[in-house]
């Protein structure tokens, strides 16, 4: 069983707020770097990069480190990357956003750059471009979950459009198995806000863990698993 405070501290690495992503979308791009190999697929992603304060040197060796620190969900590819930088004393804060033509929604990343020993940290993401098809799938199987159904049901969370969104196999761990999987969430906000999540695992076709904000409440937290 896991704790409630892992699940509230992974839950807030995977819901990093959408606006983060929208506000660096609409920055007004300073420097535009040549198209650079795509790490899968070997056709061509475009990289564009804003930022001030930054030598050629540095912005090279950034782009190189996000571009090996970044993998798009599998069957797609990354049309453009947007990297965005702000000096923070010797190191720079990078938001990264991941664009492709398959999918509606875009990956977004949070790393820091240390200047001193060239290193290259994730800190939070919300990986959203994930394929119409892959989205359905993870939907529909959340939604034949019992627990899932049930606690929907009660708070009446039929009408609220879900998020879904990949998650991480090194946060995946702490509740499954080392492995991508996807991340289904209802969420009413308001006075009493609700919050139901189920996570799937795309390659069984079958959801392995449900939590909710109440069950926190309620029973301590914890989270069940479902085989």
């Amino acid at each position: 069983m896991v704790s409630a405070k892992k699940i509230v501290a992974v839950i807030a690495a995977v819901v990093v707020v959408a606006a983060v992503g929208a506000y660096f979308g609409l920055t007004a791009l300073e420097n535009e770097l040549k198209p650079a190999p795509d790490l899968d697929s070997g056709l061509s992603t475009t990289v564009e990069f804003s930022g001030r304060e930054l030598n050629e040197e540095t912005r090279t060796q950034i782009v190189s480190e996000v571009l090996a620190g970044i993998t798009p969900y599998k069957g797609i590819k990354y049309d453009k990357v947007n990297i965005s930088a702000i000096k923070n004393g010797e190191d720079h804060d990078l938001t990264v956003i991941c664009f492709s033509d398959a999918c509606e929604c875009q990956d977004v990343f949070d790393f820091t750059y240390y200047g001193a020993g060239k290193q290259l940290v994730q800190n939070r993401y919300v990986l959203e471009a994930i394929p119409p098809s892959e989205r359905a799938m993870a939907i529909s199987v959340a939604l034949q979950n019992e627990d899932a159904a049930n606690l929907m049901r009660t708070n009446s969370l039929e009408s609220v459009t879900p998020t879904v969104r990949r998650v991480l196999p090194e946060t995946a761990e702490k509740f499954y198995l080392p492995k991508t999987l996807l991340s289904v969430t209802w969420t009413r906000f308001g006075a009493n806000p609700v919050v139901v999540s189920v996570l799937v695992d795309p390659d069984e076709g079958k959801a392995v863990n449900v939590w909710s904000n109440l069950e926190v409440g309620n029973k301590g937290g914890e989270m069940g698993k479902n085989e």
